[in-house]
C-alpha cells in the first residue's frame, strides 16, 4: 500500500470513528492523536472495565458484585463490534483489562458485600466468561495488574502528586460535586473520603492514559468526569458515548 493509499484510508476510517464516537473524540486534537495511530497499521485499542457490579436500567447500583460480563463491558463491546461495522479496515488489536485492583478498594469491598477472595473469584470469573463472549473477534481479556505491572505503584504515586498540587485543589472539589451521584450509592463517606476517591481516580486515568499511549494504544472509554484527565496524557481515546453511573 502507498502512502498516498493509506492516507486516504485513514482519512475515511477517521471520518468514521468521529461518527460514531462521542464528543471527546471530536476535538481537532483528539482525531489528530487517533489518525496518527491510524496511519501507522495494525491498530490497537485498550479497553479498561471494572468488575460485575450490580446494575439496573443500564447504571450501576453497587449493590452487589457478580462473574458475568460486566454492564461496562457489555457496552464497550457492542461499540466496539459498531465501530468495526462502519470502519471495516479498522481491524484492531483489542485488549480488555479488567480492573482486578479495585479487590483492594475497601470501600467498594464493603458496598458489595463481599470479601477480597470472593471478590477476586468473581472477577476471574468475568475475565473468562468475558474471553469467551470475544473469541470469535480474536479479542483478548487479562486482569489490569497482569498486563500493567506497576498499575498499584504508579497510581499512588500520580495521587500524590495530584493531591499536593494547589492547582488542582478546585478541581478536586468540583470532580467531587459531579461524581456525587455515584458517591452516595457507597454509603457513608465523608467529603474528605470523596474527595480522596476523586483524586485516585483522577490518578487512575493519567496511568491507564500514559500507558495506552507509551505502547501505541487507543483508549476506549465511557462517558466520565474523569475523561478529562486523559488530556494530562498523550493518549487517543475513542470516546463511548454511554452513561452507566
Amino acid at each position: 500500500m502507498n502512502d498516498a493509499t493509506r492516507v486516504d484510508i485513514t482519512t475515511h476510517t477517521l471520518s468514521a470513528i468521529a461518527e460514531v464516537c462521542g464528543e471527546f473524540s471530536g476535538t481537532r486534537k483528539m482525531l489528530l492523536r487517533i489518525g496518527k495511530l491510524l496511519l501507522r497499521g495494525d491498530p490497537k485499542i485498550l479497553v479498561p472495565v471494572c468488575p460485575d457490579y450490580a446494575h439496573r436500567e443500564g447504571k450501576y447500583t453497587f449493590d452487589g458484585l457478580y462473574g458475568g460480563i460486566p454492564l461496562l463491558g457489555q457496552n464497550h463491546i457492542t461499540f466496539l463490534r459498531r465501530l468495526q461495522a462502519v470502519c471495516p479496515t479498522l481491524n484492531p488489536q483489542v485488549l480488555i483489562l479488567m480492573a482486578d485492583h479495585e479487590a483492594d478498594d475497601p470501600a467498594l469491598v464493603r458496598t458489595v458485600r463481599k470479601s477480597r477472595e470472593e471478590f477476586l473469584k468473581l472477577l476471574n470469573g468475568s475475565i473468562e466468561k468475558t474471553r469467551e463472549a470475544v473469541a470469535p473477534m480474536g479479542w483478548r481479556v487479562e486482569a489490569m495488574t497482569k498486563v500493567i505491572l506497576s498499575l498499584v505503584e504508579e497510581e499512588e504515586r500520580v495521587y500524590q502528586e495530584i493531591r499536593a498540587n494547589p492547582a488542582y485543589k478546585a478541581r478536586m472539589v468540583s470532580d467531587t460535586i459531579k461524581r456525587m451521584g455515584m458517591y452516595v450509592k457507597y454509603g457513608n463517606l465523608s467529603p474528605e473520603e470523596m474527595q480522596e476517591r476523586t483524586a485516585r481516580t483522577s490518578a487512575q486515568y493519567v496511568v491507564l492514559g500514559r500507558h495506552a499511549a507509551n505502547h501505541g494504544f487507543m483508549i476506549c472509554n465511557h462517558t466520565t468526569t474523569n475523561l478529562s484527565w486523559y488530556l494530562q496524557t498523550e493518549a487517543a481515546v475513542l470516546h463511548n458515548p454511554v452513561e452507566i453511573y
